[in-house]
């Protein structure tokens, strides 16, 4: 019997991460959208090689290696880059995850997937799982975390598509504006509604 599969995404600095390692730690299997793709990365894997032949990225290449920080900036400053390199892997992603799914012997699956909404290839999940958190604080923790300016965080942040869309289409929404404890009450909350602990 296959898995459950449980997908917890949210904006940019929203603590996706912290609801993923509550779950980690509460024994849970976790697969993490990110993790698989820098896998993908590794020279000769799959998106390595699709973002090699494309031919629009040379520039976040150095003789053999992906410099992913360029790769970042190439796409974050041309939003026409950015769809391209999604066209390229996303469906690489999601196929990878579907591979690791299928070989799991679990009553329930959580998949970290933070551009779930903004994909256009779609994941068949059974549910979805937001995580969202006031605007000021997303704006804190991502300077503090990416040692950014003031200005380079809101951009960021503006680059995502909007809350309220997302909120619409999740079946559940963590808010995680305060502390940790906070989230892990909310979180053990709809696990015991949804019979998981």
């Amino acid at each position: 019997m296959s898995p459950s599969k449980i997908v917890i995404t949210g904006t940019i600095a929203s603590g996706k991460s912290t609801l993923c390692k509550l779950l980690e730690e509460m024994g849970f299997k976790l697969i993490s959208a990110d993790e698989v793709n820098k896998e993908l990365l590794i020279p000769g894997a799959k998106n390595y090689e699709a973002i090699k032949k494309s031919g629009d990225f040379d520039q976040a290449f150095e003789n053999e290696s992906l410099n992913k920080k360029k790769l970042a900036q190439i796409i974050f400053s041309d939003r026409k880059k950015l769809k391209k390199l999604n066209q390229l892997s996303h469906r690489n992603i999601l196929d990878e995850i579907e591979k690791q799914i299928e070989i799991l012997d679990e009553k329930v699956v959580f998949i970290e997937i933070p551009l779930f909404f903004q994909m256009e290839e779609k994941f068949d999940a059974d549910e979805v799982w937001l995580v969202v958190a006031d605007y000021q604080i997303q704006i804190k923790r991502l300077m503090q975390r990416d040692k950014i300016s003031l200005e380079y965080a809101k951009a960021k942040l503006e680059s995502q598509e909007q809350l309220l869309n997302m909120k619409e289409k999740s079946d559940v929404v963590f808010d995680n504006s305060t502390s940790v404890e906070n989230l892990s009450t909310q979180l053990k909350k709809v696990l015991k509604q949804k019979d998981l602990l």
